[in-house]
Parts: C-alpha cells; structure tokens; sequence
C-alpha cells in the first residue's frame, strides 16, 4: 500500500477533486470480506493513491510543511523494524481536516503496521508507523509499501555475513552493509495518471500532476516535502555518504534533490566464541596428557611387573586351579573315548616344522631370505588367513611352489611305531583324532602321503578355525565334531605349553617322548613312545 498517502487525509472544500478523494478514504475500512486478499490490496492501493494526489495538490496551493522520517533499525539477526513519522504543521492539518480526530488508518494495521497517534501538538499532527522485517532479504519489501515499488527507494540490499576463526585466534566478527537508491522526486505521472483521473471522475484540478509541478515550481515542492532517512546499525555504523551519530547514519533530502545511492556499514565483533574456542582446545590438550599419562603409567607398570605375577597369569592360574578343583570334584569316573595326537611331534618330526625344516629348507633356494618375515606368513598361513600359493610368493619362491612344497612335506618322518600302535587303536574301537596348525591342503596332503585316512578318524588343523595351538578353539572343534565331553579324552602331545591348554579344559594329558628322548620336568604324565601308552593301557 501507498503508506504516506494514507498517513493524511483532506477536509471538504469548494474543490471537487479534494471533496471526491476525502470520500474515498473514508470508505477504506468498508470493504467486502468475501473479497479476499488481492482484492482488498487492489482497491486500497488505488485509494490511497488518490489521496497522495490530493495531498500534493494541496501543498502546491500552499505555505505547508510535511517532514517524512523514515528510521530503518537493523538489529544484531539482520531483522530489524521500519519506522515512518509523518509530522505536519498547523497549516497543513488546517488543510486536511476541520475535526483531526475523524482520521482513518484502518488499512495501515490491515497491512502489518503498527500505528501511533495521530499526535496533536500546537496546531500539528505527528503519525507513527512501525512494520517488522524479519530478515534481511525483507527489508526492500517493507521499504517498498511507503510510497510504492520503485518510487521512492530501490535496489535495497542488507547483506550479513559472519566470520569465525574455528581455533579462535581472533574474534567472531558480524559484518552488515546497507545500501539503497533514494529518489527524493519520484515521478509524480505514476500518482495522477488516467486511472487516477477515471475514479475522480476528471483531471485533479483540472489539470495533470506533472503540469502541477511545472506550473508551481519544484522550488515550492522542496520547502514544503521533506524527507529524512536514518538507518541504524547494531555497533559502529559508518558511512560514506551520510553524516554518522553514535551508530545511526542519517540523510536529509528535500523534493527535487537528485538521486542518490545510500550506503551504511558496521562491523561488531563477539568475543565469547573466541573464549569457549580457546577453553575447547585447552580442555582437549589437557584430556590428550591426561590419557597419555595414564597409558604410559600403565605401561611401565606392566614392564615393571615380573613375569608370573601379572594378572594374566595370576588368572591364567586361577582357572587352571579351578579347573582342576572341577576336575577333583567331578562325581564320574573319567571313561577313555577319544584318543587326541598332535600331528607335530606325535605323528611326525621334527616337532616344530617352522624352525626344525621350513625356514632351513627356504633359505637353502633364497639364502637372503629373512627367517622373520618367513614366521610372520607362516603365521597368516596356519591361521587360514592366506593360501600356500600366497605363502610361497611372499617367500620369493612362488615359481617352484609345487616342488618346494612337495619336498617340504615329503622330509617330515614319521614317529617309529605309529602304524602298528594306530592298529591296535582301531582294534580296541577305540577313534585317534589329530590336531596341529599347518593349513587343510598341507594336512589333507600329508594325511594321505603318510596313509592315515582310515587310521585317524578325524583330522582337525588349525586353517579350518582361524585360531592356532594352544588356544582351544582346535579342542572345542574336535569335541564338537566327535560328540565327546573333553573329560573323556586323552591328549598326547610332545608341547608342554599345548598340554597346558588341554588340562584347562579338563582333558587328561601325556607328555609324548620317544625312548632315546630326555623328558622335561613336568607335572603331566610321561608317556615313553607308544610301547608304554600300550602297556599303560593293557595294564
């Protein structure tokens, strides 16, 4: 809508244009319910543009003076508030109306504005009009419903850009630029135009608005219309074309100054981002020694500690007692149902294939080849986590992996007397399961080249589980596979470390050494070759 237009009113007079326009606005209020919006924008835009006819026509006949402050607030969220007073002297309220009181602004509240007054001091008239924009893009529209779209400011920009150092070296800072096109003489032909000369009925005054102004001179427009801009930063408004006061820029125009291009500008900075970016850093550097701390205190203490009283092995230790106390209490007598060998060791020699034959027989084709590196894959191989052909490449032998394989398997011995005690086993019914960490192709190969598939009821390697001797996952596969509680099974093993394991999971176990062998001192049973775990057994 047309806000100045409809900020005053005109009295009856001998003049038929000021008459039929003072009738209009009073019959602003009226208007169909059933209309809706556009409609209603519609017929009161026209209105109110017949009414800022009138007023011009009256202020050309005479000595009048109109001041129009337009205050534009902008607050620190880029919204902000526009504010209109319209102050009149006493020589134009005389003009407008006989009775003040009896003014309508019922369309200012319709659109959005907040009204004031109208307030009486000494023969004027003071009218206040205030309208919120809530954000910055806003602003032109609001800007636009004082006198109309592109009469009095156009191209309106409110830009507000935010800067802020993410490791606070310096201040949040807020930046905010206003600028604006002012027209302090906009073209009046686009207030008394022929639309505005068919609701009157004829020409304002007989005559066009344009040649009103020709006719009166633009000199008496600029002392009686004013106009007055302030625009109001949030801090430390500054400006290139205004004069500045404390954080307001202000402009004073009179009708007929050229056009002019407005521009303000603050810049505020916050300093509380800065500080909780600097206590967000402190607080993580003080969290990161504070961890360190404690990991190297951990660390040390663990080095510091001897072997045998670690917690891992003051718990390894419990269980092994409990276990064993498990064991004592058991109400059964412990039944022999499942014999179970290692394969290195029990089956073949040498007991360790890795450092007794694999790394030798490695480094007689690659002699740079680093026994280390030779463990490392031999570790990723027996854990199924790579295949033969992987392993042999890693160890620069993959062109004759299939000799070298075949030579590697075919040097392992078989331990004197294994058939003839295997035979014996199948005649007491009495099942041999093998464990032993060495993938399935290894053992499915040396399985066959050593002739056990009907002797060995069950063939357990380490490459099936992922989990390699002595942790118990080859047991608790085994005893999943044959349907035995591993109390009813005995272990032989030539590995004092594998035979640990077994007991914890209650089965009963042997130290396997051959006649011409030396046994360790150990609290499990030694058993000297298969001769004496015969005799054991008949006896």
């Amino acid at each position: 809508m047309r806000l100045l237009g409809a900020m005053l009113l005109v009295r009856r007079s001998g003049m038929e244009a000021v008459a039929a326009s003072s009738r209009v606005l009073r019959r602003i209020g009226d208007v169909d319910p059933h209309g809706g919006t556009d409609r209603l924008a519609s017929r009161t835009m026209t209105r109110v543009r017949i009414v800022v006819a009138a007023v011009l026509m009256l202020l050309f006949a005479s000595a009048c003076r109109v001041d129009t402050t337009v205050d534009v607030v902008i607050d620190d969220d880029g919204a902000g508030r526009v504010v209109v007073t319209i102050a009149a002297d006493s020589a134009a309220v005389s003009l407008l109306t006989d009775d003040p009181t009896s003014l309508i602004f019922d369309d200012l509240a319709d659109a959005g504005w907040d009204v004031t007054g109208p307030l009486f001091d000494d023969g004027g008239i003071t009218l206040t009009a205030a309208k919120p924009f809530r954000s910055p893009t806003e602003l032109d529209r609001v800007l636009a419903e004082i006198l109309g779209d592109g009469l009095l400011f156009t191209d309106v920009s409110l830009e507000q850009d935010h800067d802020f150092s993410a490791i606070g070296l310096r201040p949040a800072t807020t930046s905010y630029d206003f600028v604006a096109t002012v027209d302090p003489a906009p073209d009046l032909e686009l207030l008394g135009d022929d639309g505005l000369a068919a609701v009157l009925g004829q020409q304002p005054l007989g005559r066009s608005l344009s040649r009103i102004e020709t006719d009166a001179g633009v000199s008496s427009l600029g002392t009686a219309l004013r106009l007055i801009l302030n625009v109001t930063m949030p801090a430390g408004a500054a400006s290139d074309t205004g004069e500045v006061v404390d954080d307001t820029a202000t402009w004073v125009f009179a009708y007929g100054d050229p056009v002019t291009q407005v521009d303000a500008s603050a810049s505020v900075d916050d300093i509380l981002p800065r500080v909780w970016a600097l206590i967000a850093i402190i607080a993580a550097l003080l969290f990161v020694l504070v961890a360190l701390s404690q990991i190297a205190t951990f660390t040390v203490a663990k080095l510091r500690t001897p072997k045998g009283r670690r917690r891992r092995d003051q718990r390894q230790r419990a269980q092994r007692a409990a276990t064993r106390e498990a064991e004592a209490n058991r109400p059964r007598r412990r039944l022999l149902r499942l014999l179970i060998v290692d394969v290195h060791g029990v089956i073949v020699r040498p007991s360790d294939p890795v450092e007794g034959l694999l790394i030798p027989l490695i480094t007689a084709e690659r002699p740079d080849a680093d026994p280390e590196r030779i463990r490392r894959h031999h570790r990723q191989l027996v854990l199924g986590r790579s295949s033969p052909e992987e392993f042999w490449s890693e160890v620069g032998l993959g062109p004759m992996a299939d000799e070298i394989e075949t030579r590697y398997l075919s040097s392992f011995r078989l331990v004197p007397g294994l058939h003839p005690f295997l035979d014996r086993m199948a005649t007491a019914r009495l099942p041999v399961a093998a464990v032993g960490n060495q993938p399935r192709v290894w053992g499915d190969r040396l399985r066959r080249m050593a002739s056990l598939e009907a002797s060995v009821t069950n063939w357990m390697v380490s490459g099936d589980v992922g989990s390699a001797l002595p942790e118990p996952s080859l047991f608790e596969a085994t005893r999943r596979t044959m349907s035995v509680d591993l109390y009813d099974c005995f272990y032989l093993s030539n590995n004092v470390g594998h035979l640990d394991a077994a007991r914890d999971l209650g089965i009963a176990t042997g130290l396997f050494v051959t006649s011409a062998e030396m046994a360790p001192e150990t609290d499990h049973t030694i058993v000297r070759g298969f001769d004496d775990l015969l005799r054991s057994r008949s006896s």
